[in-house]
């Protein structure tokens, strides 16, 4: 093989080979410092755009359990409420029962209806209360709740506002307007078999209400549950396509260094043949 001092073939193919280490190690010795594989589009275009749009799902359900978290506040308050709400009519419903004897004279049964009033002005300060984060689904005029579930636009749930003031459409409280009533003055005559049956109407309906605001507490606890499942799973996968195997990267650099070792010993060698040429002209 000839020798050009123009050329010099052998000492550029050495260069060109150290060169190309040299790139293979930084990019190695990055995804050491990063811990990934798929840093960015120029790392696999096809890998980091599929990653992206994990990501952006994942996004989406974060902000779907935050909608959920909030919506739980204000259910779980309501929910204490109307549970509270229906514990205080069994109460009602006894004084009522005891003020319909007709064996009681007037300031009797007054008296027991004024337990009972009290009773129902409780009730409705619990409506008033039960207020979160500005939201009252038991108010009057109250609107529907609308609760993100999900990353598509279109993932969402309804929570039904219960009206619990006293004539609102659930509860009533059988006496003429509505609570509250700052004292018995409105009551003229004694409670009747009709009252306690308009009373039990409402004490079913009272219930139901209870029942649906129940469930749809459980719901949104499925249902972030189910999230946070999503978004587990979805992140490890993420991970399986853009996180780089330490270990494996750890040996890759270690044959680099060794490589570039060989690699610079192989550029002394062939720097040496310029000087032999040298020689002869000594």
């Amino acid at each position: 093989m000839g020798f050009s001092v123009h050329s010099m073939a052998d000492t550029n193919a050495a260069l060109q080979h150290l060169d190309r280490l040299t790139r293979d190690t930084l990019e190695v010795q990055t995804r050491i410092a990063t811990g990934l594989k798929v840093g960015s589009a120029k790392d696999n275009g096809t890998i980091w755009a599929l990653a992206q749009g994990m990501r952006a799902s994942n996004g989406g359900r974060e902000t779907a359990m935050r909608s959920i978290d909030a919506a739980t506040g204000v259910v779980e308050v309501a929910l204490a409420a109307a549970d509270g709400i229906s514990n205080i009519m069994i109460e009602m419903k006894s004084k009522l029962v005891a003020a319909t004897d007709t064996s009681l004279d007037e300031a009797s049964w007054r008296n027991l209806m004024g337990e009972y009033v009290a009773l129902g002005n409780e009730m409705t300060r619990l409506v008033e209360a039960a207020s979160f984060n500005g939201i009252n689904i038991l108010e009057a005029g109250a609107t529907d709740l609308s609760v993100v579930t999900g990353p598509s636009p279109g993932d969402t749930m309804t929570i039904a506002a219960e009206d619990m003031t006293d004539g609102g459409g659930i509860v009533d409280v059988a006496l003429t307007g509505t609570l509250p009533y700052p004292d018995t003055t409105h009551i003229l005559t004694q409670p009747d078999q009709t009252m306690i049956d308009t009373f039990d109407t409402s004490m079913t309906d009272v219930n139901a209400a209870v029942s649906r605001l129940g469930t749809s507490l459980r719901t949104l606890e499925v249902q972030k549950v189910l999230l946070q499942k999503q978004s587990d799973v979805t992140e490890a996968s993420i991970g399986h396509l853009v996180d780089a195997d330490l270990g494996e990267e750890s040996a890759k650099l270690n044959a680099m260094m060794v490589r570039q070792q060989l690699g610079v010993q192989a550029l002394g060698i062939a720097n040496e043949a310029p000087r032999m040429i040298r020689g002869f002209f000594r």
